[in-house]
């Protein structure tokens, strides 16, 4: 049993909703990206960090800005998975790497997977892959004992679903919108039916994600039996508004984090 196999079975004793937040490796830069980290971990259930991408397409402006900056920052694949050995130093919570499927292949699957199960990964989630291209990569998952995270969406039919609950571990990422990442004033009601819908099948925990922003939105989430909720593009904001200024970065960060969490 791995990291967020634990997780999830010790936060559903505490009936407690996980808060998952995402950040860009290196953005706005290595040292201030492993600030940040330190900061969110302090709250955090699990993390989700992205390995930058010239090209994300899952990813609303936000966080293909996000991206940018840390591709001029100098990070790639081998300092993302220093990044995530430099994360390991100071937390052991469970860490899912979302990584475009271009990146993957051009590393090579299995050095991919191997690398970062060396570097600390528990998960690894690949936006762009159809779970019917995704043989060879759930097998590189598998022999470095690296939980395979699938999206669904609100689209996603029965038979895929099915399909996915075969290879899928870990948790199940449930898109709340159609369409990019990035904040949404209000929940999309069909993301609430789709959580049901996941749950009915007894299966792994649905943690939500795309546009999650106020506290409203978590306790809607948790009222329908999600499991977890991510927070990606309304942390990257506060990052993009206090480039320069760290300090104000992390207060930010910090205050967003206990209004949304409730601490």
């Amino acid at each position: 049993m791995n990291r967020i196999t634990k997780k999830f079975i010790e936060l559903k004793v505490k009936n407690k909703i996980a808060f998952m937040p995402f950040i860009v490796a290196g953005d706005p830069s290595f040292e201030s990206s492993i600030e940040i980290v330190k900061k969110l971990t302090k709250s955090a259930d699990c993390l989700e960090i992205g390995l930058p991408y010239s090209d994300p397409l899952a990813d609303g402006p936000t966080i293909q800005a996000a991206d940018q900056r840390a591709i001029d920052a100098g990070m790639n694949t081998d300092r993302a998975f220093e990044f995530v050995r430099n994360v390991r130093l100071f937390t052991d919570i469970p860490i899912t790497l979302l990584v475009y499927a271009n990146a993957v292949l051009q590393y090579g699957i299995n050095e991919f997977y191997a690398q970062a199960k060396k570097s600390g990964v528990d998960g690894i989630l690949v936006p762009d892959l159809p779970i019917e291209e995704a043989d060879p990569f759930i097998k590189a998952a598998q022999s470095a004992s690296i939980d395979p995270i699938f999206l669904v969406a609100q689209t996603t039919t029965d038979k895929r679903l099915e399909k996915i609950l075969e290879h899928a571990k870990g948790y199940l990422y449930l898109v709340a919108v159609l369409g990019t990442t990035g904040e949404r004033d209000t929940l999309d009601p069909k993301i609430l039916s789709l959580i049901k819908q996941v749950k009915r099948k007894k299966g792994l925990p649905a943690v939500v994600g795309f546009g999650i922003s106020k506290v409203e939105h978590i306790a809607a989430l948790k009222e329908v039996g999600a499991d977890g909720f991510i927070v990606g593009s309304a942390l990257i904001k506060i990052i993009e508004k206090n480039l320069g200024r760290d300090e104000k970065m992390i207060q930010e960060i910090n205050e967003f984090v206990k209004i949304l969490v409730g601490e």
